[in-house]
């Protein structure tokens, strides 16, 4: 298994060591982009953004799709069939919400251990966690019941993206029982298999449950 997950993986930054972390270039690779946590915020929020324009700029061989699609297409063989899944920010209880309904989540495992790189944005980040106590209240943006669903599993630790020092105090008030690392953006968690690395600076809120 391996994932990207980054703060902003349209940042410069990011994407130079996505780069690395694919092994050099994008040409050739298939990227199945999927905008749908964008769509929380409005539908077709995400249409015309930096992340879709930066994606599409890579010379990679990519497709959008939109989980609500499936509806009228399968939305899960362009995933299958794809080098990397890029999951686009937004809101992750909704994303999270559209990949239980068209059974994403039930593909995923089988998908990742094929050789499929995760590539997460923010909120594509985030989902990849057990829980989602961060989400329900991200300063700023808070998602009222995204901590009622469940995340993916695929790490034991949560995700505060687009982390500012100013903003540390409120955290770690609100934050209340596990690991929460704090990322900055142009900063990255990858984990390949078990190992986890920071490409960083390594800043985690640790509180035992009570």
């Amino acid at each position: 298994m391996k994932l990207f997950l980054a703060a902003e993986a349209k940042n410069p930054a990011s994407i130079r060591k996505l780069r690395k972390f694919i092994g050099g270039s994008f040409k050739g690779k298939k990227i199945a982009y999927v905008p749908t946590a964008s769509n929380g915020e409005y539908y077709g929020a995400w249409k015309g953004g930096e992340s879709i324009k930066k994606a599409m700029s890579l010379g990679a061989d990519l497709k959008i799709v939109q989980l609500e699609d499936a509806c009228y297409r399968d939305v899960i063989k362009p995933i299958r069939e794809a080098n990397i899944l890029w999951m686009a920010g937004g809101m992750s209880g909704y994303l999270l919400y559209w990949i239980r309904r068209v059974k994403l989540d039930k593909a995923l495992p089988g998908i990742l251990e094929k050789g499929t790189i995760y590539v997460g944005s923010s909120a594509g980040s985030m989902i990849c966690a057990k829980t989602q106590y961060s989400s329900e209240w991200y300063l700023g943006e808070p998602e009222p019941g995204a901590s009622l669903v469940s995340g993916l599993g695929l790490i034991d630790f949560e995700i505060y993206p687009h982390y500012e020092e100013k903003l540390l105090p409120k955290i770690k008030k609100l934050w209340k029982s596990g690991e929460l690392y704090l990322l900055k953006n142009g900063e990255v968690i990858t984990v390949v298999n078990e190992k986890i690395e920071v490409l960083g600076k390594r800043r985690v809120i640790r509180k035992e449950e009570k």
